[in-house]
């Protein structure tokens, strides 16, 4: 199979606009090798193009997003590189033989349409660059014969018509358009629980378990995203705890960064407890006990080296352990940025009921906002409204002022109640509860 190489630091500093210079440092750039070792022409070729041309990079689109088109390019390439392929020989039974591979893979429907439409793009430009070879057409009445058949469609957004290539191979495929959704509690206690029965992790230690709950524990009360919760320091941690404090004394992690939006290179900071807060410090500990001369100050690190976990490995890390546990039907709805919905949405759900408590009267939207954007510094306001519906879903489901109360202490809360509702329909016997409930009463 063909291999992407990434060069994190390449010298573009020749087609860097001058308003870019300064992150000439910040421009990856992908280039797809053949399985032989040779260097794939056509398809660098066409990531150059997708990138702008050979005369700018990284202005529409950015690097990054470059980066991402080409992952999905090298699945199309090393398929066709696996079955030993030649560009010219592309048909639409290859198209079909691509999805169907993708299928086979329990890829969901949406990555394999994003996928199969890099495909296409991919053969529209060797169409245009070659047109002697016939590869590629949307006219299927024509009598010249062509390899592949595409259809363009389009779709309104935002009051522009925005057009699309698609293929019969992806009929049938449904893409989904994924509402605001956030994690539950009772799914919350799920999600830590599933480090401990997921074959990702057959042998299972105590590192292990401490990083699976500090990342968790992270994504729940900062409403970052994975690629930020990847910039947290332990030295943010250090400095946000006090040691004598009480466990539900509120907490402040600062600096913490936001690499994306209208507010990207700024910095914000979150109010948490210090029980939650512990739960992070107690993986720190164990990392720097285990490593103690890391060069470094990353929380998330290879067990067997100590170096810091590249942002893409966390971000596919959660999935990994989800999917390999018994909860993998029940959180397969969720993602990581579902944690960011579910720190939006409480957090909108305690400053409506903190107003509504007060007796006092405002626009719900008007509170929602400022909620949201003190602590995110993002959110439209049609996406606020989502976040409103969630919230008083969230506020109906809570009985009474839990705003102090830590996410750990209520998931403990809800163990209790799910081992009491055990003992009563005899899943477990009076002892076993009774170990089960002291395990939990000697962590609170």
């Amino acid at each position: 199979m063909s291999k992407l190489q990434i060069a994190k630091y390449p010298r573009l500093d020749f087609i860097l606009t001058s308003s870019r210079k300064h992150e000439s440092s910040n421009c990856p750039l992908p280039l797809i090798i053949k399985n032989d070792g040779s260097f794939d022409w056509e398809a660098n070729a066409y990531l150059t193009n997708y990138g702008g041309g050979s005369q700018v990079y990284n202005i529409s689109p950015l690097a990054t997003t470059v980066v991402k088109k080409a992952y999905s390019l090298n699945i199309f390439t090393s398929f066709l590189d696996d079955n030993k392929i030649k560009l010219e020989m592309i048909d639409d039974s290859i198209i079909y033989d691509f999805i169907e591979t993708l299928n086979d893979r329990g890829v969901n429907d949406d990555t394999i349409i994003s996928h199969g439409r890099t495909a296409l793009n991919y053969i529209l430009y060797l169409s245009g660059k070659y047109p002697e070879w016939q590869l590629a057409t949307s006219n299927f009445s024509l009598d010249k014969k062509f390899n592949v058949h595409y259809s363009l469609s389009s779709f309104q957004k935002n009051g522009r018509n925005i057009e699309y290539i698609t293929h019969r191979a992806l009929d049938g495929l449904i893409h989904i358009s994924r509402e605001t959704d956030y994690i539950r509690d009772h799914e919350l206690m799920m999600w830590f629980d599933a480090i401990n029965h997921t074959t990702y992790h057959p042998n299972i230690n105590d590192f292990l378990v401490t990083r699976w709950q500090a990342l968790g524990t992270l994504l729940d009360i900062s409403g970052s995203r994975i690629t930020e919760i990847h910039k947290i320091t332990r030295s943010m941690i250090k400095k946000a705890m006090h040691p004598l404090a009480d466990v539900n004394e509120v907490a402040v992690i600062r600096d913490l960064p936001i690499l994306k939006g209208k507010y990207k290179g700024k910095t914000r900071q979150v109010p948490t407890t210090m029980d939650d807060l512990q739960i992070i410090m107690i993986h720190i500990l164990k990392v720097e006990d285990k490593f103690p001369n890391l060069n470094h100050d990353a929380i998330f690190v290879d067990i067997r080296t100590g170096n810091p976990l590249t942002a893409s490995y966390i971000k596919n890390y959660a999935k990994k352990v989800i999917n390999g546990s018994q909860y993998s039907d029940y959180l397969k709805h969720l993602n990581n940025h579902s944690f960011r919905h579910r720190f939006i949405t409480i957090n909108i759900a305690k400053a409506i009921q903190k107003i509504s408590s007060s007796g006092s009267f405002f626009n719900v939207l008007t509170v929602a906002a400022d909620a949201c954007r003190k602590l995110t510094m993002h959110a439209s306001n049609d996406t606020l409204s989502r976040y409103i519906h969630l919230a008083s879903e969230y506020n109906n489901l809570q009985n009474g002022n839990n705003e102090n109360i830590s996410t750990q202490v209520r998931i403990r809360i809800q163990k209790m109640k799910t081992i009491a509702k055990d003992l009563r329909l005899n899943n477990i016997n009076e002892n076993k509860a009774l170990q089960k409930l002291l395990v939990l009463l000697d962590e609170l």
